[in-house]
């Protein structure tokens, strides 16, 4: 495997001879406006300044390949419009510039009122028992804020001496007990897995182990410790032999099934803080944020003191994401520190020739001692700071400063792709997309390092671009057999078009959706068996960003009341007399409803993914007897699907398979 990696490769702190104009020719600087009648998704693209010819590319989130080209354009385009596209979905594109002198890429996820995402899934909570007492409350309020963004959280307080072997038995337990698990935080310093014989920064003293908590994320892949033997590096922790507990991996073995990130303050002595007050620290920033409390522009700063290099052009991973995601006009190329300092910006980007501490052109680890870095997402590349399990590690230093920085990845060797965010997932998922990426985006050849061990994301992996203000003061009234009656505080986001209401039978589990849209500050729930009852409540608004549109869900709040419902006769009289079924199953085009229902009422049908999100929701009204109704899929991935129908709390589901 290692044979692959040797090809010749140039040291990071050099520069090389650009063979196009800018390092934004490497990339597409891809934009989108929608309309939802008719519906249309129209891409804008930044002008190259070769003569490039534009191939548009398009597919469903989740498939794993582009297929052929949906249109050729010549070099005096900048915009192609799509029309074979329905309201209430969303849509991935691939712009590919080939021109005489570079070759761009670029992504972007589009919505046309793209669906919230309900359910993210199980995350597991990873505490270093270091914490577990000093930031308890920090500690609790995470959790809460996870549950109120739709996490179902499984906590677990470990040792920060636990070798990664026995943490990694602890995540496999759980995700092969819970098919819903989807992502592992890891708050401290718990065991950091060492992998590989590689130095994805170039530089033969650096080549051996490098961190590798991408080790966590792999659920089915085989990871041995028998063949590496390689002492070369400087750096001891580099040094990797056979049995000394780090693995021999340079890849992924099998793609990975968990988004993977880390919150961790240790061995940062540069800073005046403790490794408890610094997540004290980052652990409020990171609640303030979510909760629509932080004054952060939606624009993108790119310092760039590596140009083209030979076509690898690294600060094309600030240019071909920064577009969709704020917009061309809002990526400004200025100076890195000085810049943050003075203003906010949400995403950033910086790159040069570095050691452990320190970016050429972007500054040293104490810079983020003495400077506020007014942003939230941190794009860094340089030489060896990308193995950032160091004292004082450059990586690292923005998540210790006073001000909002949240997450940090190294991207360069590879690239990262964050384009989805746009449309309302969290930064995770861009990361688990980023670490499996091999040819979907970008080709190899120009993204070295694609798949290797080393990728890593720090902070918290369940962010997200866009946050709104919550309701508050949720009240629950449960008379004997009357249900549940929930009244709020409506929140103060003048967007907000209603709420949601969830569901669950324990506090951290998985939340129900129970009800459609509501405007109003009420809801009444009558149907569920007795018990102790939890409800979430969350405000949606509709978002528009330089990708099209979305509807955003802000974090709930919860509370919880012992409900006893009324006398269930008539749901079970429903229930005896109602029956819906589906045909043809498989289905291609179109999906034929049949519900045979004992009176005349409002029903309210949903289409969910295997994820439990909501692919599509339909309100049609049911009259006593035979009602038929026929559904569109045709744009929906292949996969399998649920439909349930609610109509007057009798809840029905049938599974089925869409097939292309």
């Amino acid at each position: 495997m290692k044979r692959l990696y040797l090809f010749v490769l140039l040291a990071l702190f050099s520069f090389s001879t650009s063979f196009a104009q800018t390092t934004a020719d490497y990339a597409v600087q891809l934009t989108a406006t929608v309309q939802v009648t008719p519906p249309k998704v129209n891409l804008t693209w930044v002008r190259h300044a070769d003569t490039p010819t534009y191939y548009i590319y398009k597919k469903a989130k989740n498939a794993g390949s582009w297929g052929a080209a949906i249109a050729t354009l010549p070099y005096t385009d900048s915009t192609y419009t799509d029309l074979a596209v329905v309201a209430d979905s969303n849509y991935e594109y691939q712009v590919l510039a080939n021109g005489n002198l570079a070759s761009g890429s670029g992504y972007l996820f589009a919505g046309i009122k793209s669906p919230p995402l309900h359910n993210k899934g199980a995350i597991i909570l990873l505490v270093d028992s270091t914490f577990t007492d000093s930031c308890a409350p920090e500690l609790h309020r995470l959790r809460n804020d996870l549950r109120a963004d739709g996490w179902e959280v499984i906590r677990r307080d470990l040792s920060r001496t636990m070798p990664d072997t026995a943490v990694h038995a602890i995540i496999k337990n759980l995700y092969n007990a819970n098919p819903r698990l989807r992502a592992v935080l890891i708050v401290g310093h718990i065991a950091v897995p060492y992998s590989g014989d590689i130095n994805p920064d170039g530089h033969p003293d650096h080549l051996g182990a490098w961190p590798a908590d991408v080790y966590y994320g792999n659920m089915d892949g085989v990871w041995t410790d028998a063949t590496v033997n390689d002492i070369s590096a400087g750096y001891p922790a580099n040094q990797n032999i056979p049995g000394d507990g780090k693995w021999d991996l340079d890849m992924l073995p099998t793609n990975n099934k968990l988004q993977v990130s880390r919150i961790d303050f240790s061995n940062m002595p540069a800073f005046p803080k403790s490794e408890i007050e610094l997540m004290r620290s980052y652990l409020k920033r990171d609640h303030v944020y979510k909760m629509d409390s932080l004054n952060i522009a939606h624009r993108a700063l790119i310092s760039d003191n590596f140009g083209p290099f030979s076509g690898e052009a690294f600060a094309a991973s600030g240019f071909r994401n920064f577009a969709p995601l704020v917009g061309t006009d809002s990526v400004k190329i200025i100076p890195y520190i000085s810049s943050m300092n003075a203003e906010s910006y949400q995403w950033s980007y910086g790159c040069g020739g570095g050691s452990f501490t320190s970016a050429g052109g972007i500054g040293v680890t104490n810079d983020f001692v003495t400077n506020n870095i007014n942003g939230i997402f941190t794009m860094l590349f340089g030489s060896y700071f990308g193995d950032w399990n160091v004292t004082n590690n450059f990586l690292r230093a923005p998540l210790c400063s006073d001000t909002p920085a949240l997450t940090i990845c190294w991207s360069g060797r590879p690239q990262w792709m964050f384009h989805h965010m746009a449309m309302g997932e969290n930064i995770g998922y861009s990361a688990l997309l980023s670490q499996n990426n091999t040819n979907l985006y970008l080709s190899q050849n120009l993204n070295y390092g694609a798949k290797w061990v080393h990728e890593a994301l720090l902070g918290d992996l369940t962010l997200r671009s866009d946050y709104i203000k919550p309701p508050s003061n949720l009240a629950i009234s449960a008379p004997l057999n009357a249900g549940a009656t929930l009244t709020w505080t409506a929140s103060p986001d003048a967007g907000v078009l209603g709420y949601y209401v969830y569901r669950s039978t324990t506090p951290y589990g998985s939340y129900q959706k129970i009800s459609s849209l509501i405007p109003t500050t009420t809801y009444v729930d009558t149907v569920g068996t007795n018990g102790l009852q939890y409800y979430l409540v969350r405000p949606s608004k509709l978002d528009t960003t330089p990708s099209g549109t979305y509807y955003n869900l802000g974090l709930g709040i919860v509370d919880s009341a012992n409900v006893t419902y009324p006398i269930p006769v008539n749901v079970a009289e429903l229930a005896a007399n109602s029956r819906i079924s589906l045909y043809p199953n498989p289905v291609k085009n179109n999906m034929e409803l049949v519900v045979d229902y004992t009176k005349n009422t409002a029903a309210t049908f949903y289409i969910m993914n295997m994820e439990g999100q909501v692919v599509r929701e339909y309100t049609k009204q049911l009259s006593t007897g035979r009602n038929t109704f026929s559904f569109d899929v045709s744009k929906l991935p292949s996969g399998v699907y649920s439909l349930t129908m609610n109509a007057d709390g009798y809840r029905e589901t049938k599974n089925w398979i869409k097939v292309n």
